[in-house]
This record gives C-alpha cells, structure tokens and sequence, in this order.
C-alpha cells in the first residue's frame, strides 16, 4: 500500500471469514478452512430474501474459497 492508497475497510461479516478461511489454508488447516467455507455459505445465504436485492457485485471470492478448500482436501488425502 502506498502513502496514497487508503487501506481497505472490511464492512462486511463474510470479508472477515474469507480472511480467516485464507489464513487457515495458508496454515493447511484443513478442519478450519472447512468451517470457515461452510460458515460463509451460512453467512452469504441468509444475505438473501424475497425482497432483498443483491449489493455484492463479484462473488469471485467463493468460488476461490472453494477451489483453495477442494485442493487442500486433496493434498491432506495425498499426504
């Protein structure tokens, strides 16, 4: 980050998750990384509702989560 960059703000619930769920893959924890995806499943499914409209325009993210958490398992199950 540059001195004119601001730092980025974390509002939301599922940015702090997807920031703990990286931390546990980058540890190899394959029981948290896996806790962490389902609780942001949770998390990004209640979101939602009849009436809601959806704010989040990249939901790149998960679809990341879920690849990094599908290769972890993978190399648990290799080792």
């Amino acid at each position: 980050m540059t001195d004119n960059q601001a730092p980025v703000i974390k509002r939301r619930l599922s940015d702090h998750i997807v920031s703990a769920f990286d931390m546990a893959y980058e540890q190899n924890n394959v029981d948290a990384a896996s806790s962490l995806y389902q609780t942001l499943e949770i998390v990004l499914s209640n979101q939602g509702g009849a009436n809601s409209v959806v704010k989040r325009r990249n939901i790149d993210f998960v679809h990341e989560a879920a690849a990094k958490l599908t290769a972890l398992k993978r190399e648990q199950r290799a080792a």
